[in-house]
């Protein structure tokens, strides 16, 4: 097995490190230098075909899908380990969890960022930050509500769907804008995902 992470914290790519170290597989982490020109450069594209990150390169292929590339990385490198099969009680459940982390919660987050963060302040819109704090509040009641007597997301066990949603939830966090999105469990939640050993390492400069 050869796998090079290009990373750069705070990018998706802390999915795929922190899943790496959780499942304990050995990889080459390649720093990213994330400023805005070299994202746009030949070099970089020649790397990544989408211009971002992460972008994993197994044997020299590159995978760009940060959920789809831990959820691979748990089936053929580690027997399944922090995944879900079809025939478990809650395979449903799991893979539903995996992409609500992306699909479901990532359009408003990434909005919410965009218009806290990334656009310079000329060039926010009041109006698309209050639609994305409403959209990322509706979505993040449902992870609340399923957080009820549970530590995390399927239960008493963490899992890769943990890591999907723990991301997202730490952009929203980013934006500065959690204490009117997320819910007493989601915040307590979120606290012991990023307690986590590999998701420190995931994220240290």
């Amino acid at each position: 097995m050869s796998l090079k992470v290009y990373h750069a914290s705070p990018t998706r790519s802390v999915r795929v490190v922190w899943a790496l170290e959780e499942l304990g597989l050995p990889y080459e982490k390649v720093a990213l230098n994330f400023d805005r020109a070299y994202l746009k450069s030949p070099e970089w594209r020649a790397i990544s075909p989408t211009g971002k990150a992460p972008v994993v390169h197994e044997n020299g292929k590159p995978l760009i899908e940060s959920v789809a590339i831990i959820h691979y990385l748990s089936e053929k490198y580690a027997e399944g380990k922090l995944s879900r099969r079809p025939l478990d009680a809650d395979y449903g459940e799991f893979l539903q969890w995996m992409h609500f982390g992306e699909a479901g919660v990532g359009p408003y987050a990434g909005m919410l960022i965009g218009q806290t963060r990334i656009l310079p302040p000329e060039q926010r819109i009041e109006a698309m930050k209050q639609w994305s704090i409403m959209e990322a509040k509706n979505a993040c009641n449902f992870i609340e509500t399923s957080l009820e007597g549970r530590d995390y997301i399927l239960g008493e066990d963490f899992s890769l769907a943990d890591i999907s949603l723990g991301y997202i939830l730490f952009l929203i966090k980013l934006s500065g804008e959690a204490e009117n999105i997320l819910g007493a469990r989601t915040k307590l939640y979120l606290d012991r995902l990023t307690a986590r050993e590999a998701w420190k390492k995931a994220t240290a400069r």
